[in-house]
């Protein structure tokens, strides 16, 4: 799935085209875009796309496929994928691209508490734009994680939007500070799982043990 055109989020899928056989491909992207000519069949992702594949299930909640008429802005036609265990109970996680609040409403009037995830990836890495109280109480994560560059230059993981998290308990995970990684089972922890930043460091992040 390539969520939408901004370059953050579709710069890397030339290098994943070359390193693996992609049969099936979710986006919305515009056709006639020559980056889709290297998938066997492509598809529109809009609302109302179940599949179930090895025991999990993926629902795509937006955008849409009315939205392909009307609008234009790429991060309104961000691709939200839901991704869950069918049965009751089971681990969930959802992807939120880089939905604003227009989209976040549009989400909560559409599917209400089916929203409600353990793990979420922030919308819009943390953005003044996206987060509303609303969403935000629909979806009730356990753990939310922030993409953002180090010291990017939109000002990405706004703190005030950190802030609603920590207000309701949520535990936070930022890449910049730590590259998360979970697994089944992991997201009751309030760690969120393993921050592989610290757990595998690159050997020049190691520190000696003794000063020079």
């Amino acid at each position: 799935m390539l969520s939408h055109r901004d370059v953050d989020h579709v710069g890397g899928a030339r290098s994943v085209f070359g390193a693996v056989i992609v049969t099936d491909l979710l986006t919305s992207l515009d056709a006639d875009l020559p980056l889709l000519a290297l998938a066997t069949a492509r598809v529109r992702c809009a609302a109302g796309q179940p599949s179930v594949w090895d025991g999990v299930r993926f629902d795509v909640l937006r955008p849409d496929a009315a939205d392909y008429e009307r609008i234009r802005k790429p991060n309104a036609m961000s691709c939200v994928l839901r991704v869950s265990e069918p049965r009751v109970g089971g681990h969930s996680v959802l992807l939120a691209g880089d939905i604003e609040r227009e989209q976040e409403a549009a989400l909560v009037a559409s599917h209400g508490e089916r929203l409600r995830c353990d793990v979420l990836i922030v919308p819009h890495h943390g953005s003044r734009t996206s987060l509303t109280a609303l969403f935000l109480d629909t979806v009730q994560p356990n753990f939310a994680f922030v993409q953002a560059g180090p010291r990017n230059s939109f000002g990405h993981q706004a703190p005030a939007v950190l802030a609603r998290y920590r207000d309701r308990g949520i535990a936070v995970g930022t890449s910049p500070q730590c590259g998360v990684r979970w697994w089944y089972g992991a997201v009751e922890d309030a760690s969120g799982g393993c921050c592989q930043r610290q757990a595998v460091r690159r050997y020049w992040h190691h520190r000696s043990a003794d000063p020079l």
